[in-house]
């Protein structure tokens, strides 16, 4: 009796690890198709000849940014919309400012425990770093800083 016992939580343990695995993979592969489908939009039409990564962006439109270098070996990003894989937009990397100067820039106004994520994006016709982050209190926030010169667009503190 006891070994059936033991076959029977062995099972329900292994079938509770195969549907997890199998959730999880399938949760992630949206996000997975819409890179592959930018990085490869970005590459067929020329706008970058070589990829490094590519970032999902929420805002009010749904986006992927792809970033790499064209065939001068500028880098760029390029803003593909997410659903129609059309590119809304590109930017040199050396006309604006990088990830960290944008992190740096909330840390210098608001109390920061822990960034949670940093993404470039294009929100009216602008880009501007999302920087996503819990404050000391342990509250979420958001901070939008423009690319072109590391001033503030919008700030959603305290969620």
């Amino acid at each position: 009796m006891m070994n059936w016992v033991k076959f029977i939580a062995a099972f329900l343990l292994a079938l509770s690890l195969i549907i997890t695995v199998i959730v999880f993979y399938n949760a992630n592969e949206p996000f997975s198709d819409a890179r592959q489908k930018a990085e490869s939009g970005a590459l067929k039409s020329g706008a970058l000849t070589s990829v490094e990564r590519t970032d999902i962006y929420n805002g009010t439109v749904s986006m992927v940014t792809v970033f790499g270098k064209d065939g001068e070996g500028n880098e760029k990003a390029v803003f593909i919309e997410g659903k129609t894989g059309e590119i809304l937009d590109e930017v040199a990397m050396k006309d604006g400012i990088g990830a960290q100067a944008a992190i740096e820039t909330v840390k210098a106004e608001l109390s920061v425990e822990k960034i949670l994520h940093v993404a470039l994006g294009l929100e009216d016709g602008h880009p501007v770093w999302e920087v996503a982050f819990k404050s000391d209190n342990g509250k979420l926030n958001y901070v939008y800083v423009f690319f072109e010169n590391g001033e503030w667009w919008k700030r959603i503190l305290n969620l």
